[in-house]
């Protein structure tokens, strides 16, 4: 990780409005969509849940907030976002959908992150990782997406949505936008404690690509 923190790039007032509005219409295409698990995510949402690590890919951001919005209303999420121009767009959205930005990657930024994930941790948020972002290969499980939770012993939670139908996105990712009135099949794994799998970061990072790759559908 680089030691150099910078200042995050933030928007004009113009431009947080323009994202209130597309909140607004996100939440609304939200609740047209039908999410559907088995017994065993039951198991896990009725659970006790302690503030986690939430690690999904970055092609299935879309549905997270939706989700997270409707069934765990009673935690909140601080999530890792890019600290350039182009992931303040997507902070200020999140923020919009009453989420906590954390902004910083291993390009920019990268060592005060790591020390706001641990402190939101600490203050009982549940912290969301998208191991392949922002600029992937995608499907690349880094070894520092990990690192947090190593260093907190917080729970690992991996999180896949599977659409029925979907938009691809010719972007690095693929990145996929739901239909309206689509079906989401959710998938959740509890990994345990990341600090429980291994001490190597990559060896872990190695376990849980493997493990989240099995829930994807792609």
């Amino acid at each position: 990780m680089t030691t150099t923190d910078q200042t995050p790039a933030e928007l004009d007032w113009h431009q947080r409005l323009l994202l209130a509005v597309l909140a607004l219409c996100m939440r609304l295409w939200g609740r047209t969509l039908r999410f559907h698990w088995g017994a065993d995510v039951q198991a896990v949402m009725d659970g006790d849940h302690a503030a986690s690590m939430v690690i999904l890919w970055h092609n299935r951001l879309f549905a997270a907030p939706i989700f997270y919005l409707r069934y765990f209303r009673q935690h909140r999420l601080a999530t890792l976002i890019s600290a350039s121009k182009d992931g303040a767009w997507l902070a200020g959205f999140l923020n919009q959908l009453g989420m906590h930005p954390v902004r910083g990657s291993r390009y920019k930024r990268s060592t005060q992150a790591v020390r706001d994930l641990i402190s939101a941790q600490k203050d009982g948020f549940d912290i969301g990782i998208t191991p392949d972002g922002s600029r992937g290969p995608i499907y690349d499980m880094k070894a520092g997406a990990v690192t947090v939770a190593m260093k907190t012993s917080a729970p690992i939670i991996l999180l896949s949505f599977n659409y029925s139908n979907a938009w691809r996105l010719k972007s690095w990712d693929r990145f996929l936008i739901p239909y309206p009135f689509s079906k989401i099949e959710v998938r959740i794994d509890s990994v345990g404690q990341g600090a429980a799998l291994s001490s190597d970061p990559k060896e872990v990072a190695a376990i849980l690509k493997v493990r989240l790759d099995a829930m994807t559908v792609d």
